[in-house]
């Protein structure tokens, strides 16, 4: 079965991989993608088929005829959007009990606004509690929220926030902030092409790795290896601290560390290219036509 990402460079042939990357990361899951032609600059893009259209797509977004609710479940899923993505923290943060929180959380489950990515952390043992600070023994492992699309997770990035303005701006409100925003798509991206590199593995999990101390972006494990990644939807090429960083997250993390795979938008730096560190994967944007064409 194809994902949806290559569904969406089907549709969408013309399209460089990068555009591709790009346009997929604040577009999958419009209402009207299929009408949309991405034949025009980004910034033309998304003024015309977002900001113009505001009061079009806004009612796709009411979730609730219940104002107060409305207003809860918008607060929510910009703090989803916006933040750690942590399901504790994000309630938390608005001051909702446990309680309502889940029933916000399910609403938002049942419609398939939102889902969960499982924690890989290892819980604590309970034997072993009692030996460990008073803080440490209060702490509780979180799973994260994802959105069940992009368009939905760029809504309450950039729109649902400003949406009070006269006018939202793409220079000043959106174009800042984009890189980063693109950033955890191409990180569950990088996931997808490093699941198609191992596909002939048996893979046993897949997806970011995080705990109370670190986060690694990529980590999978399969029969016969354990693979950690980091990837960087940034327009400077990935320097060697970058590869060191990650083998201290995992030394420290105890992930035992078969290999490491870097993903960058922009390439590497000489040192890195020079192929004098083994068990180290780079993969850049032409790697990911892999998802097309094997």
């Amino acid at each position: 079965m194809q994902s949806k990402f290559q569904n969406f460079k089907k549709k969408f042939p013309y399209l460089n991989i990068e555009e591709c990357i790009i346009y997929y990361s604040i577009f999958d899951g419009h209402h009207n993608l299929s009408n949309i032609k991405f034949t025009n600059s980004l910034n033309t893009t998304i003024k015309e088929e977002i900001i113009d259209k505001i009061e079009e797509l806004k009612s796709s977004f009411i979730y609730d005829k219940e104002i107060a609710t409305q207003k809860l479940l918008e607060k929510i899923l910009t703090r989803i959007a916006k933040g750690d993505r942590k399901s504790y923290t994000v309630y938390n943060k608005e001051k909702l009990s446990q309680t309502k929180g889940r029933v916000l959380y399910k609403y938002l489950f049942e419609n398939k606004i939102i889902k969960k990515e499982k924690s890989r952390e290892t819980p604590i043992k309970t034997s072993t509690k009692q030996l460990i600070k008073k803080d440490l023994r209060r702490y509780k492992i979180q799973d994260k929220l994802q959105f069940s699309d992009n368009f939905t997770r760029f809504w309450f990035t950039f729109i649902a926030p400003n949406i009070h303005k006269n006018e939202i701006s793409y220079e000043i409100d959106i174009a800042p902030f984009l890189d980063k925003f693109i950033s955890l798509e191409f990180e569950n991206l990088s996931n997808e092409l490093l699941r198609h590199v191992y596909k002939n593995e048996q893979i046993i999990s897949t997806g970011g790795y995080w705990d109370k101390n670190l986060e690694i972006d990529l980590l999978i494990k399969t029969n016969s290896l354990n693979i950690a990644g980091e990837a960087k939807w940034k327009n400077t090429k990935i320097c060697k601290n970058v590869l060191n960083s990650l083998i201290n997250k995992c030394q420290k993390a105890d992930l035992g560390i078969d290999k490491f795979a870097l993903f960058s938008k922009s390439g590497y730096s000489k040192e890195l290219e020079s192929k004098k560190y083994v068990n180290i994967e780079l993969y850049t944007l032409d790697d990911f036509e892999r998802l097309f064409n094997d």
